[in-house]
Order: structure tokens, then sequence, then C-alpha cells
């Protein structure tokens, strides 16, 4: 494909003296990926003038967006909405019979008809501005673009030309500057800024709206020959429904249970026992028992019952909002993503408020962050939703913290907390008022249940690994520290205690005979694949270049540090056997789906309950031909050669590390297929510090 680079683009071209479309619009069309125009008036007409280009566009698997005036023809209103409309309802878009593949052809002979459906496809996208506060009663009048392509050459062009047929009768004209130029690309640079600051309604004198949003604010203008420009009310346009509420040929389409999905036992019993509680409470379910299908499903039918639904789903991490979004759309919901910029959701989520109190929604769904939730902004506008509500909590012990649970919506009559384990560590208050407000455990299903229902059996080899006589001393010293504090309520104690209590638990997953015991691990296994480990902070460099380095492995971290679409990706390759291992560190604990895991080593682990029986319920997810999975860990201990003492100084020190290590243990070797050998693993151990009850 050629470039934007090898096109000879005037530095002005006038509709007197050229042709607009004909020397600029088509040949720049016809090399590009992306085309944003910003513009004052829009007619579908113009892309009947434009259609050699606009095909060769969509050839290139290009993508279109349009700010435009909402001042419009009817039928291209329509279209539009059409098009808006089928992307959410196959039906509908089917019954748009037309050939995409024939578009130069269909959009000389049925423009609108071409339109809509490049609308559905996603090959033309379209926002309607409306100027506001120092613009206020003005109309969006700009006209510029840019255009893209896929070696990241960019032109933009400013001028008084709009996207109409009058446009090519008009003495107009437009200014072309060209990325390559050094001297214009600062000029192409602030056109495609501007052209973002519109699109994403950052603009604080502009603001923008979705084809169905401005249906909904009753800004559209059907425009009737040239002026004057009446305002109908939303209720005279010929409109489809809007994206929660899409019509098809039998009506309204309501959230429903995805056909191909058959709800396990246990669950339909979880959504009974709510629904038995006044649709309040918490499901204490397994990791990878499907708390999220429960939850959603429970939604549905709790839509079904009150006939409208306003449902605010809360999740603790920004790449869980991205799997609620794609589970929730199988279920018909097609929700507002409110996370990072106020900008990005705060007006449309306004304004779907505003509609839903009004009685013009029936439905109405939002998934944010815990830490959008709790914001002063997003509780101020989930307090204006009046109706039957619903807030859904996954992994809902973190919002049993102090500053969470002062922003409880207590006029929302419907709770729903998922959790694997809702008790908050060492936090009993915090556990309270999180029972408080949600309710009691109505349904449990914990791991022991789902082995071999949800999840697969596993095999649990435990590994003691020595501390060395310098990391013991270390440990005895801490320890004797943490002792003189644990009695002292001033606040600098507790401080101080945190702090020695957080090395101490750093020691033990640190220790450095934990590297010298992998290397021997992987050394004998016969292959590699689908593997995690886990590390602790500032271990993960050690194990990486463990692996890969001296080992050979192809393997990839999987931490904080990495972005969103890094982490996707890595778990693509994944799950495909590109790579053979991801080495994680917290990131991996909640909620991200690794079904193809098969092995996992734990390096590290806190004492925390809550941490080590998400990471086993990450592996043992299943997956097609996996019949079972495997978990070593590494249990650090005092050294063989330290001759104890029962009644020396240390050796309750030394008694309380094992305990605390043996904690874990028996969590995990319980439900293990290898039971009893891993318990004769640690017996000696337990024996020789007194902990054979453990």
């Amino acid at each position: 494909m050629n470039k934007l680079s090898d096109i000879s683009f005037p530095p002005i071209l006038d509709t007197s003296s050229g042709d607009i479309i004909k020397d600029f619009f088509n040949p720049a069309l016809a090399v590009s990926i992306t085309y944003d125009r910003g513009v004052g008036f829009f007619s579908a007409a113009w892309l009947r003038l434009s259609a050699k280009g606009m095909a060769e566009f969509a050839g290139n698997n290009g993508r279109a967006r349009w700010v435009t005036s909402p001042i419009l023809g009817e039928a291209d209103w329509q279209a539009l909405q059409n098009g808006s409309a089928a992307r959410l309802d196959e039906t509908l878009k089917q019954a748009m019979e037309v050939n995409i593949s024939a578009l130069e052809e269909t959009l000389e002979r049925d423009t609108l008809s071409a339109l809509a459906w490049m609308v559905a496809d996603g090959i033309l996208d379209f926002k309607l501005a409306l100027p506001r506060n120092k613009l206020e009663q003005g109309e969006f009048h700009d006209k510029f673009g840019i255009f893209s392509d896929e070696a990241g050459n960019q032109v933009s062009f400013n001028g008084s030309y709009n996207d109409s047929i009058q446009g090519t009768r008009n003495y107009e004209s437009i200014k072309i500057f060209c990325s390559w130029h050094p001297v214009l690309a600062l000029l192409v640079a602030a056109d495609a800024k501007r052209f973002e600051l519109l699109w994403n309604n950052d603009d604080p004198n502009v603001q923008v709206f979705d084809l169905p949003e401005a249906a909904r604010a009753c800004i559209v203008k059907l425009r009737i020959q040239d002026r004057p420009y009446p305002e109908p009310t939303w209720a005279q346009l010929p409109l489809f429904a809007d994206k929660e509420n899409s019509t098809s040929s039998n009506g309204l389409v309501k959230p429903q249970i995805p056909a191909d999905l058959i709800l396990r036992e246990y669950q339909v019993q979880a959504i009974g026992e709510w629904f038995a509680h006044d649709c309040r409470g918490l499901l204490e379910m397994a990791t990878g028992t499907g708390k999220t299908k429960t939850a959603l499903a429970a939604s549905v039918q709790l839509h079904e019952r009150e006939k409208r639904l306003a449902i605010v789903i809360a999740v603790p991490y920004q790449h869980l909002v991205d799997q609620w979004d794609k589970e929730s759309q199988q279920f018909g919901y097609h929700p507002i993503l409110a996370f990072q910029s106020k900008s990005s959701w705060f007006d449309q989520l306004n304004s779907m408020v505003m509609d839903f109190t009004s009685g013009y929604r029936e439905c109405l769904t939002v998934i944010t962050t815990h830490a959008t939730f709790i914001s002063p902004d997003f509780q101020a506008v989930i307090s204006r939703i009046d109706g039957p509500s619903l807030i859904i909590a996954d992994e809902a012990h973190h919002l049993g913290a102090e500053r969470s649970r002062q922003s409880y919506p207590h006029h929302t009559p419907y709770r729903l907390a998922l959790s694997a384990t809702p008790d908050r560590w060492f936090d009993d208050e915090g556990s309270a008022a999180l029972r408080s407000y949600f309710g009691e455990t109505v349904f449990s299903f914990p791991l022991a249940k789902a082995i071999g229902v949800s999840l697969t059996p596993y095999y649990y080899h435990p590994h003691l690994v020595q501390l060395t006589v310098e990391e013991l001393g270390t440990y005895q010293e801490l320890t004797a520290k943490i002792g003189q504090l644990a009695g002292r309520n001033d606040e600098r104690a507790q401080e101080s205690l945190k702090l020695l209590l957080i090395r101490r638990a750093e020691l033990l997953n640190r220790a450095a005979n934990k590297i010298v015991e992998l290397s021997a691990l992987v050394n004998a296994s016969e292959h590699i694949e689908h593997t995690l480990f886990y590390c602790a902070p500032g271990q993960i460099d050690d194990v990486l270049r463990l692996l890969g380095w001296e080992h050979g492995l192809l393997v990839q971290r999987f931490t904080a540090e990495e972005d969103t679409q890094e982490r996707k990706q890595r778990l693509v390759d994944f799950a495909n056997g590109e790579i053979q291992a991801l080495v994680a560190m917290k990131c991996l604990d909640e909620g991200v789906d690794v079904p193809s895991t098969r092995t996992a080593y734990i390096m590290a682990s806190s004492s925390n309950p809550r941490e080590f029986i998400q990471r086993r319920g990450r592996v043992l997810r299943k997956s097609p031909g996996k019949e079972f999975s495997i978990i070593h860990d590494m249990i650090a201990v005092p050294p063989t050669a330290w001759i104890t003492n029962q009644g020396s100084a240390f050796f309750n020190i030394e008694r309380g590390i094992i305990r605390k290590e043996l904690e874990r243990f028996k969590e995990f070797a319980a439900p293990a297929l290898n039971k009893h050998k891993a318990m004769d693993v640690i017996w000696d151990l337990a024996s020789r510090y007194n902990l054979m009850d453990f």
C-alpha cells in the first residue's frame, strides 16, 4: 500500500481552481488507515461524491471518526441511528440486506444504506458536538481533519470546506499540512490533539454526545431545506432504541442469560439463596467457580422481576473492568466503563442516570474500579439513581477498608458481594462493616467442593528450603524487636511494628536457597510448559535470570510494570504455548484468567490466607486436555545444622517460623490428591517443633 508521503499535496486547494474531492480526499483516503474529521456540517451525499476513496479506505480496514454539528437531515439521522443500532443487534444488521463488499457501487446507488452499513461495521463512527459554557448558544462550526497511514505519516487540513454537496458548489478552500515536513509537523500534531480532546469530551466548552445520547439529550436538529432548524423532541424522531435497549423485529431486547450458557447446579442454588435473602448477601465461592457468571445471571433475573434496573459493578483492578465488560455483553448489557479520566465517563454516566430516573431507559449498567467507585464524583452521580438498583462488588473484601466503607450507597436496595475469602485479614472492623452492608454469606462453595466440579484436582509438593545461618540470625533479631513493640498501642510503635513484620516476611519470601532449590527442580523436570512462578518483590529478576539465561526457557514477566496491552498479549502467548512460563507477582492474584496453567511454583507467599488461596485458584481452573494441576511450594525452615534447644530463648522464634509456614501447608495439602505423601515431607519437622496438631 502506498503512503501519504508518496502523494504530492499542494499547500492550498480551492473549489475554483481544483476539485477538492478528486485532488485531495480520494487519494488521501486511498492510502490511509484512519481519518478524523471535525466539521460543522455533514451530509451522506458527500460520501457519494467520495465513493471511490471511501471504498479503498474501507479496503484498508480503515476507521473514520466524525465530530459534527447536530444539525442533520432526517434521512441522514435515521441512517446513522440505523447503523448504530445494528452494531448491537445482528437481526437488524442482517435485515439491512446490503453487501459491504460492493461499497463503491452501493455508495453511488444507495448512499444512506451504505452509510448505515459503514457505521454498523465500525468503518465510520459519529459523535455530535454541542457548545457549552462560554460558547453556550453557539454552534459547532469548525472544519478540520487528519489522515494517518500505516507508516505513521499524517496529513491535516483546515479550511471553510464542509462535507456536503453544497461544499463543492461554493467557493471553498483548505490548507494542507504534512507531518514529514518538519516545519508543519507541529501543526499536524496540534490538529490531532485537538480532535482527541473533542472525541474524548475533554474540551470544557464543547460537549460531545454518542448517537443514542444525542437523541436522549434532545439536541438533534432536523435540517428542513436550508433554514430555519426546528428542534423536535426526541420522541418525534424516528429513532432506534439506545445501547441498552436495542430494537429487533420483536421489539426491545432485554438482558438475558446467554443461550449457550448452562448454569451449574451450585450456581443456580447460589442465585436462589440470594433471592431468598431479599437480594442481599455475600456469595463465598472459590476462585474459578464462576462468580462473575453467577452474579450476572442473578442480575438478569432481578431485571426480569423489576422490569427495569440500574446496576453498578465495582471491581478492584482495571483489567477486571475489561473482563466484566466482555462477560456482561454476553448477557445483553452494554455498560459504561468508569475509570481513569473523569472526562471519559462522567457526562455519559450522568446523562444515562437522568434517562433511567426519568423512565426513558429500562437498564443502566456501569462497571468501575473500587478507586473510582469511592470517589466523590462517582458517588455524586449514582446518588441520583431513583429506581430499582443493584450494586455488585467483585473481590468485595477490598471494600471493607476504612476509606471504602464510608462510600457505601445506602439508597441502593439490592446488594451482592463476591469473594472467595471475604473476611479481611486482621481487620475485624472492616469485615463486620462489609457484612453489615452487603449481608451475611448466603451461599458458600469452598474449594474442596469445587474440585472435580469446576476446578481440576491437583498434586501438592512442598519443598523444605533452609534459611542460611545469617538469615536465621536476622529473623531472630527482627522477632526480638517485634516482641518489644507488640504490647505497645502508641501510633509510632504500631508503625514501627508494621515495618518490622514486613521485613521479616520479606526475609522468608526471599530466602536465598529458594533459587537453588528452584534450579534443581527445573533441572529435574522433563519439560516446562504452561507454568507460573510466583515471586516476591525483588526476587523476580533472579528468577527470570535463572529460567531464561541459565535454563533457556521462553519466559516473560507479568507485573504491574507492564502496561495493560502487554499483559494481555503475554496471557495470549502463554495460553497458546508461545512462551513456556510467566513469572508474576501480585497482579495475577485476583481476577486474571489463566486456565491453561498446569504447574505453579510458589516461591513467595504471605501468611495472608487470601493471597495463597487466590494463587491456588489461578492454577486449578479447568482447560481442555487438563486433567490435573501441580503445585510446588517453597517452605522456609531453620537450617538442619542448627542445634535446637527447647529451653533456649530462640526456640519459640524458630517454632514461630515453622508454624507460619505450616498454616499455608495445611490449606494446600488437605484437598490434594497426594495429601499423605505431602504430609510425610513435613512430619519430621513438625514433630521436632511440637507442631503435630497443625
